[in-house]
């Protein structure tokens, strides 16, 4: 069930202070009327308890996999690589303590085989639905892995195709708000500790031998993590009555440590209906390695 404890630790893990997560009468005095969960959180309420014997066997999965999975067939024939490329959340509503998720997934493509700079293989993407109970609808996730055979360890910058720059950042758009620039710096510490908070035991992200037999040269963040700080990098600016519609990005290279990851960001879209604003931010976050992730936000608030 959505928890206290758990919501402490992923704001302690990314450092995000927004008072509507733990401070009860700021909640209570805001739009939400009580304590809600980060929404970057919605994915890691269904992380599976992790068995960590053979964790690195089985490819970062928290317990055995379902033999029949694309996963395990591609693994079984020589792709035992595994890299988050793409999410895409949305979010019907708000999650609150006490709520108990139910899901169902749907496999929605398997690509061609592809090579990349890290390996050769193939792009997996499926569909996640979320609910309270078995009937409200919460939030859905389009979800993105490259399942690959690690080719040489020197191009993992290239791990996906860099994204080109979203639409809403190019010179050629009309000049609107700009989100003030943040900067992240990488540490394996804080690649560990997103890790955890999001429940994902995958060695890549904790166990450096692990992360360089996949060809990078380090623990490398992982994209619940990306997401998380998204949502703070927002919400930091938004105020906490922001209301988070979705989050959507596209890995590029890795976060590793060492590197300092810099947010920029720009509202793109404005809309007025009754009383809320409707935005939506571009967004991008590089570091010395390139593009790390580029996408999009979209959020409401009250208007004033």
């Amino acid at each position: 069930p959505v928890n206290i404890p758990m919501t402490r630790h992923w704001v302690d893990a990314l450092d995000d202070h927004n008072p509507v997560y733990l401070d009860e009468a700021k909640a209570r005095a805001s739009r939400f009327g009580g304590l809600v969960a980060p929404p970057a959180m919605l994915q890691t309420w269904t992380m599976g308890r992790p068995k960590l014997e053979g964790i690195a066997a089985r490819g970062g999965s928290a317990s055995e996999m379902d033999p029949e999975s694309p996963i395990v067939a591609l693994a079984n024939a020589g792709l035992p690589g595994t890299l988050a490329t793409n999410s895409e959340l949305e979010f019907v509503r708000y999650l609150r303590p006490g709520d108990a998720l139910f899901t169902t997934s749907a496999l929605e493509s398997i690509s061609e085989r592809k090579t990349t700079g890290i390996g050769s293989g193939y792009f997996v993407t499926w569909m996640t639905s979320y609910f309270a109970g078995r009937d409200e609808l919460v939030g859905r996730q389009r979800f993105r892995i490259f399942k690959f055979k690690p080719g040489a360890p020197a191009a993992v910058a290239a791990a996906a195709p860099t994204p080109a720059a979203p639409a809403s950042l190019s010179s050629a758009e009309p000049q609107s708000e700009a989100l003030p620039a943040f900067a992240l710096p990488v540490t394996t510490t804080r690649i560990v500790a997103g890790a955890i908070a999001s429940q994902d035991f995958m060695p890549v992200h904790h166990d450096r031998d692990e992360a360089r037999k996949q060809g990078a040269p380090d623990v490398f963040m992982n994209i619940l993590t990306t997401n998380g700080y998204v949502a703070r990098y927002v919400t930091d600016w938004a105020g906490p009555e922001a209301m988070l519609r979705s989050i959507k990005i596209r890995l590029g290279g890795p976060a590793t440590p060492g590197t300092t990851l810099r947010f920029s960001g720009q509202v793109t879209r404005q809309t007025a209906s009754g009383d809320e604003r409707a935005l939506e931010i571009g967004l991008r976050v590089v570091n010395e390695l390139g593009t790390h992730a580029s996408g999009s936000v979209e959020l409401t608030l009250p208007r004033t």
